[in-house]
């Protein structure tokens, strides 16, 4: 049964500020192609630079995730699949993904040796520095840099792409950290537009509401624009 009562305001992670300054006014055409294709360009530009603490802890605290729901006095509002069309372009049919809990530190070097055209040693080296099976923005950042700059732009590419979705749609409450089980969503870059993105960022948005509407919650994770816009 959910604990109840009154809440402090939450601690909200947001990284429009971040991603604005890792968004490159243009990218190269062949990224840029692969990007829009995916369904995701839009994302590069819709993250509020900062979002009002308050307004959403008090939303917060009135989710009910028994019937994924936001109770209020005039009765009960819920974020839509096609709120999440109309707010953040996102494509609402296709193939979901059905991700996995998490994945091994092991298994998080592994994918970026293979996607992201790195040696494994300097993956393994990334993963024990996180301390899981997650990669920091920075590195990610980072790699997208290099790799546009050798011409390596489908490893550049899904950099590029999970740096994006993790600031955004699959946000997390570590502030720094991107899960690295997102990475095999963009293996084959031709066919990352099959995905119904919308749904996933959804699912991943209700999931951390229900966390947050618990007591013992201090942290909001989930794209906080996506529920201060809806709120608007």
């Amino acid at each position: 049964m959910q604990e109840r009562g009154d809440k402090k305001e939450l601690r909200v992670v947001s990284h429009g500020k971040k991603l604005e300054s890792r968004v490159p006014p243009q990218l190269p055409p062949l990224i840029q192609g692969w990007l829009d294709g995916s369904g995701l360009s839009a994302l590069q530009r819709t993250s509020l630079k900062m979002v009002d603490a308050n307004l959403l802890s008090a939303f917060v605290e009135r989710w009910h995730p028994e019937t994924s729901s936001f109770h209020m006095p005039f009765g009960e509002m819920t974020i839509t699949l096609y709120d999440v069309a109309c707010l953040l372009h996102l494509p609402i049919r296709g193939d979901f993904y059905d991700q996995p809990l998490g994945i091994t530190k092991n298994r998080a070097a592994s994918l970026a040796h293979l996607l992201l055209g790195v040696t494994y040693d300097e993956a393994i080296a990334e993963t024990r520095r996180t301390r899981r099976g997650c990669y920091r923005q920075e590195w990610l950042y980072d790699l997208f840099v290099r790799h546009c700059k050798t011409g390596m732009f489908d490893y550049a590419s899904r950099a590029y792409m999970l740096l994006l979705v993790g600031c955004t749609i699959f946000s997390n409450k570590s502030v720094t950290l991107v899960d690295a089980k997102y990475l095999s969503l963009f293996e084959d870059l031709s066919n990352c537009g099959r995905y119904c993105w919308g749904a996933a960022s959804l699912v991943t948005l209700y999931e951390h509401l229900g966390n947050g509407s618990m007591m013992s919650c201090k942290q909001l994770g989930g794209y906080a624009t996506l529920l201060q816009v809806f709120i608007f």
